[in-house]
């Protein structure tokens, strides 16, 4: 496959028959969809860990509701429905229930503890994180993979040595 060539996507899965064309356009969906959750959990998510970071809501005495705090969309929710879940573990609930429903958050108020304000900042800053820079990687990993389908093949092939 001559590499500035028009390509098709299905010729670019179906061209080279082999394992290593599979998992090299493995190894690109999933840094893509990689790429799409760590912005997800960074701009979408980290909204609450944000907003309660900005207002200094670090003990239970000062916690806000959902609605209070200006959080309230059906992703924030949906990550603190759970105990368990990676936002309920920088973000602590004053109600004490493995699973959170409707009614709950009503009365639930949220705060970050002091143990975990590090943690919550680390994981959430979402400063490097754009839409843009998303698709910036998808075209920069789908080159690379274009390359590397065109070139590992060559370079194994030169390194054979029972020819």
């Amino acid at each position: 496959m001559e590499f500035f060539e028009a390509i098709s996507i299905t010729s670019l899965w179906t061209e080279h028959n082999s394992t290593l064309v599979k998992v090299i356009w493995a190894f690109y969906i999933g840094i893509i969809i990689a790429s799409v959750v760590m912005w997800y959990n960074q701009k979408i998510i980290g909204r609450a860990v944000k907003v309660l970071m900005k207002r200094s809501i670090f003990s239970p005495d000062k916690a806000l509701t959902v609605k209070d705090a200006g959080i309230d969309s059906f992703f924030i929710r949906s990550a603190l429905k759970k105990q368990y879940s990676a936002l309920r573990r920088v973000i602590y609930c004053t109600v004490d229930k493995p699973r959170l429903n409707k009614n709950d958050f009503i009365g639930a108020k949220f705060y970050i503890p002091e143990e975990q304000k590090y943690r919550a900042e680390v994981k959430y800053h979402g400063k490097n994180t754009s839409f843009v820079m998303i698709l910036i990687t998808a075209v920069v990993m789908f080159f690379v993979a274009l390359l590397c389908i065109e070139y590992i093949p060559k370079l194994l092939d030169m390194f054979n040595f029972n020819k």
